[in-house]
């Protein structure tokens, strides 16, 4: 019995060491298929719960509201403050309408418009895979050249754009001229430097990082926490930090209430004394 009880007293002051997963190395286009293969499965997906955590320029606040999306065709939102409605927006991929409870008014217009008033060039297809961490689509555009590479950080696999040797060495010399000069003959896509791990067990979408050299400004996205919903992972806390060289902001997103292809309600409308603003 002495024996035992001394065996169980080392037992517990003895630090067990649990097994680190070996990732190996694995070519980004077998990196992809898997990451395509887990792609959340939906045609309606909703959050009956959002809180909002945001700050601009260190200026903090929160709100709360709920979205629902139908695939590929729309996103309805809505947010309050406390229990009063400020408003809700219909996102379409031709069109963008925000609604403004509090001065009963509304907002009419496309993307190109949101691009004038933030500064940052987004789509439907961008909104959709952000809220959803469905970023198969994405790495089929335009921006997600075929020459990316891979390589394994902090124990998931990180997908990185192929950097041209000509803009690093623009940018490390500090040469203005050079580096002006190099962009004079490139288009605006050609500009974002990326990179996504991608976790290796379940091969859902971690953290996103864009940069954009040409205007000097960049954006992390990061899932921190996923949950099963259906038969697929969604995220269910999104965080997102914007900075450039004239401001920053950060947006915590808190998802819950989950729910796919339930039967929704997608009907929208103005009220028809809202006044309509440009």
């Amino acid at each position: 019995s002495l024996c035992a009880l001394v065996f169980l007293v080392s037992s517990c002051g003895t630090t067990r060491k649990l097994p680190v997963l070996e990732i190996k190395p694995m070519p980004v286009s077998k990196i992809l298929k898997k990451v395509e293969h887990e792609s959340p499965a939906f045609n309606n997906y909703e959050s009956k719960k959002v809180t909002v955590e945001f700050a601009v320029n260190n200026e903090k606040n929160s709100l709360t509201g709920q979205f629902k999306t139908k695939r590929n065709k729309c996103i309805i939102l809505s947010v309050r403050k406390l229990s009063i409605p400020l408003g809700k927006g219909l996102i379409t991929p031709d069109s963008v309408v925000f609604v403004n409870y509090f001065d009963k008014s509304y907002l009419a217009g496309d993307f190109k418009d949101i691009k004038k008033l933030i500064g940052i060039d987004v789509d439907y297809d961008l909104i959709q895979a952000l809220l959803t961490a469905d970023i198969s689509k994405l790495l089929q555009g335009a921006n997600f050249d075929k020459g990316v590479l891979s390589d394994i950080d902090s124990q998931m696999y990180r997908i990185n754009s192929r950097f041209d040797p000509r803009l690093d060495r623009a940018l490390t010399s500090g040469n203005d001229k050079l580096l002006n000069r190099y962009m004079k003959r490139k288009n605006d896509s050609e500009f974002i430097d990326y990179s996504i791990w991608v976790d290796p067990q379940n091969f859902v979408t971690r953290k996103i990082y864009l940069n954009d050299i040409k205007y000097k400004k960049n954006i992390t996205i990061r899932y921190n926490q996923y949950e099963l919903v259906g038969r697929s992972l969604f995220p269910h806390e999104i965080s997102f930090d914007f900075f450039s060289a004239s401001q920053k902001f950060s947006i915590l997103l808190k998802l819950s209430k989950t729910s796919v292809n339930a039967d929704n309600d997608f009907s929208f409308s103005v009220p028809e004394k809202f006044e309509k603003l440009k």
